[in-house]
């Protein structure tokens, strides 16, 4: 699993990266907080979004007792979509904001150290080589046409995500663009 968990653990350490400059000391500049939590919600709503379509169903399929390692892993991206929602919608001076920020970076610690330690090792004993390199394509053109705002009421079924997913990140990326909003990944 060395090139999907290469993609995956890139987006964890810039998600982490993101948490860590929104939780550190405290910056008067209310502009700039927003523009992260801007860039953090993008990214961590296209990489949700990606893992539901991507890593879930390989979990599923591949790893004993996979339903249950990716239903509570869903369960826990579903309570980080509702708070990046919220996030998203604060403004960034205001007291609900930081209280928010430590919201989503407490869910996200519970949820990253689950996957690292309870879902990789399994999945990675059971990935050959080949569906390692399907997978890390997979996440790759995923990737590319993710929405990028949380959308905590779409189910986290990849079936609709691949067909209302798609025209939800259409949507998302339109917004974006007349907002000047920048994508996922980008700064």
């Amino acid at each position: 699993m060395n090139r999907l968990r290469s993609l995956l653990q890139d987006d964890h350490d810039a998600i982490q990266c993101l948490l860590d400059d929104l939780t550190g000391t405290p910056d008067p500049d209310t502009g700039r907080r927003q523009r992260l939590a801007r860039r953090l919600v993008a990214l961590q709503s296209a990489h949700e979004l990606a893992e539901e379509r991507v890593v879930w169903p390989a979990v599923r399929r591949l790893c004993e007792d996979g339903g249950a390692l990716a239903g509570t892993a869903l369960a826990q991206e579903g309570e980080a979509k509702r708070a990046l929602d919220e996030l998203a919608r604060l403004p960034s001076g205001s007291p609900e904001f930081t209280a928010c920020v430590h919201t989503v970076a407490a869910l996200n610690r519970t949820h990253l150290a689950y996957e690292q330690d309870q879902v990789w090792p399994r999945l990675e004993t059971r990935l050959t080589e080949r569906d390692d390199a399907r997978l890390a394509r997979q996440w790759r053109a995923t990737r590319r046409h993710t929405p990028t705002r949380p959308h905590p009421r779409l189910p986290a079924h990849p079936a609709v995500l691949g067909t209302v997913g798609t025209a939800v990140a259409v949507l998302d990326r339109a917004r974006d663009a007349l907002s000047g909003r920048t994508a996922a990944g980008r700064t």
